[in-house]
């Protein structure tokens, strides 16, 4: 897995399924703990079977929020994240990452704290 997202899955072209907003799917395996990443992009995270939780945020602001099948949460703009898989776990997501791309906006930090 990659120490960011787990496995990641994309279609089968590599491209987004819509062309300005880009889909994810990713497989967390119990216990693993993705690095700390942050983008421009604010994405919308939907669990799909599995368990576990995001901290949102570093320091003392941070927010940490536990979710399981069919919750929904999303992380802004340029904020840190990191998921915990308690169990295996399928996350959904999808962001205006293609937008940005598309425009030369998109930025990210992968292992930002």
């Amino acid at each position: 897995p990659k120490p960011h997202d787990g496995w990641t899955l994309s279609t089968k072209t590599g491209d987004y399924a819509i062309p300005t907003i880009a889909t994810f799917i990713q497989l967390l395996p119990a216990g693993f703990k993705t690095a700390p990443y942050r983008s421009t992009a604010s994405t919308v995270f939907v669990c799909v079977e599995g368990g576990g939780k995001t901290v949102v945020g570093a320091g003392e602001g941070a927010q940490t929020f536990a979710w399981g099948p069919r919750d929904i949460w999303v992380v802004p703009s340029w904020e840190n994240h990191r998921h915990e898989a308690r169990d295996d776990a399928v996350l959904f997501s999808y962001s205006d990452r293609g937008v940005h791309e598309k425009l030369g906006f998109f930025r990210e930090q992968k292992g930002a704290a």
